[in-house]
């Protein structure tokens, strides 16, 4: 319980220098596209109840409304790649403006020293994600503590500024 009002406590103050509100965690939404629905429906299929008994298969049925599906998937492509197009944009939009920050602990091997790294992914097309990382400085700075207030603050705002300078977005 201690421990929770002093995560309670760091969280707010982070939120106080940053000017935002701080996520915990942050999962980002699964993008809707013509390529992983189609994949899904004809390569995947990994919703049980349709292969019926036993691993049987499709019956003739299911086949049916399979291909109806399908059928409406291609119709809608085009809708389906703006939907994908807009999500991506919103998501980057929202990343660049308050990106969810990770710290995390590395190792310097030839010196044995432990520094610190924030990180954060931005989304792509095709579900493919790019990692942005920066450095923050020894381990030590921050009580070699990785859930410290001011490696995310300091994290928040260099990541910001990467992000800024290596992506040219819309």
């Amino acid at each position: 319980m201690k421990s929770q009002k002093g995560n309670t406590k760091t969280t707010k103050q982070a939120e106080k220098m940053l000017g935002t509100k701080v996520i915990a965690k942050s999962v980002t939404p699964s993008i809707v596209s013509y390529e992983t629905l189609v994949e899904e429906f004809t390569n995947g299929l990994r919703f049980k109840p349709a292969f019926g008994v036993q691993g049987a298969g499709l019956n003739p049925n299911l086949k049916n409304h399979l291909s109806t599906l399908l059928n409406l998937i291609d119709i809608h492509k085009s809708a389906l790649d703006d939907i994908e197009d807009a999500t991506l944009n919103f998501l980057v939009a929202a990343i660049r403006e308050n990106p969810p920050v990770y710290i995390a602990r590395t190792k310097d091997i030839k010196t044995d020293i432990e520094y610190f790294i924030a990180k954060t992914f931005i989304p792509f097309k095709g579900g493919k994600k790019k990692e942005v990382k920066v450095y923050l400085g020894k381990a030590i700075d921050f009580n070699n503590d990785t859930k410290n207030s001011a490696a995310k603050v300091l994290g928040k705002k260099l990541l910001i500024k990467a992000i800024n300078e290596k992506f040219d977005f819309k």
